[in-house]
């Protein structure tokens, strides 16, 4: 989709403390034998802080940021999550509103994996470009995985879990970037790549098991090759190809003019392959920084995208292309162009940024 005058106003994270792969591996919790194999140096670690607050802090850098001293003018919100928010029939959203907005806006949870933000910015856009009176739109997501159901440093081999929020304000006027275009995607054929082949009924949570992302693919795998049918993987490739080069064709621009690519944090060797595809170079990616969080749920690229623009990886006038991945299986690409410099840095213990 094309997203004529849409600006990214504001981007506001909570990036919290990272406790390194070495130290983890010290204390027995991450194998030893893959620190150097992977190269992952850590995950960032909420603690007992619990997903909506992180979103709230976020919400908070990116209207700081903005100037303005209470969100309450926005059109809309949108809450994509991944992990557990809280209680049981409970909905985070609504602790925004409760904290930070009122009940004036009309707001939602998204539940499209790790591709939430991406697929909510593509929601957003159309709800404000339907309606010349409404103006602006929130996008904020936040995932704190220390549950007993997860373990973060083994979930996924090759690859850590981290936890942050990312606040985006979504507008019409001017902002620090350019919403050139954004489209996202399913493939239903692979719909089983992360249900372990359990029931759907009762839902995992409710009985206690875990999540191991690394025995559910390998189970797929397997599945796939009993039945002749690892075409899958393939498709998936094509899917994301045709994906990004639609959404450049619709920014107006080609894979020549893009400076850096956000992926999803995950593993190196996975990492490749999508670079081969597209024909680019590690240090165009956002690899460097997301082996120093690790993998946060949805907002992997959003994080990488003010990190990148705060410490000058990305200047005005570049053109940064996102691309996602989430399991269902789902597919996503945004482009962007930088426009003007982030203000200030937050204080110390508001945001966070691996050294």
């Amino acid at each position: 989709m094309r997203t004529s005058n849409m600006f990214v106003r504001s981007l506001g994270v909570f990036v919290p403390d990272v406790v390194s792969v070495e130290q983890a591996a010290r204390d027995g919790r991450y194998p030893a034998e893959e620190v150097e194999r992977f190269q992952q140096i850590g995950a960032a670690v909420a603690g007992d802080m619990p997903a909506p607050e992180m979103a709230r802090l976020a919400v908070l850098d990116a209207y700081d940021r903005w100037g303005e001293s209470a969100p309450r003018n926005l059109d809309l919100l949108l809450y994509p999550s991944v992990w557990h928010q809280g209680p049981n029939g409970w909905q985070p959203q609504h602790y925004l509103q409760m904290h930070l907005l009122g009940g004036g806006v009309p707001a939602y949870e998204i539940r499209s994996g790790c591709v939430g933000m991406i697929s909510s910015l593509e929601l957003a856009a159309s709800y404000l470009q339907a309606d010349p009176d409404r103006e602006t739109a929130l996008v904020v997501s936040a995932d704190n995985h220390g549950t007993p159901l997860v373990d973060r440093w083994r979930m996924t081999p090759g690859a850590v879990i981290g936890d942050a929020a990312c606040a985006l304000i979504l507008g019409k006027e001017y902002g620090m970037a350019e919403l050139l275009a954004v489209n996202a995607t399913t493939i239903p054929e692979a719909d089983a790549v992360n249900d372990g082949a359990y029931p759907l009924f009762p839902p995992d949570a409710t009985i206690g098991r875990g999540l191991s992302f690394g025995d559910r693919h390998e189970e797929f795998r397997r599945r796939l090759l009993e039945k002749q049918g690892t075409g899958i993987h393939l498709k998936i490739q094509k899917t994301m190809m045709q994906q990004v080069e639609r959404t450049l064709e619709e920014a107006g621009i080609g894979l020549a003019d893009i400076t850096r690519v956000a992926f999803p944090h995950g593993r190196r060797e996975d990492l490749d392959g999508q670079m081969s595809w597209l024909g680019i170079e590690l240090e165009q990616t956002t690899w460097d920084y997301g082996r120093r969080v690790g993998h946060c749920g949805a907002v992997d690229q959003f994080i990488a995208f003010e990190h990148l623009v705060a410490t000058g990886g990305l200047v005005p006038g570049d053109h940064l292309l996102m691309v996602g991945f989430g399991s269902g299986t789902s597919v996503a690409a945004a482009a962007f162009r930088v426009l003007a410099t982030a203000p200030a840095t937050r204080p110390a213990g508001t945001r966070g940024h691996a050294a």
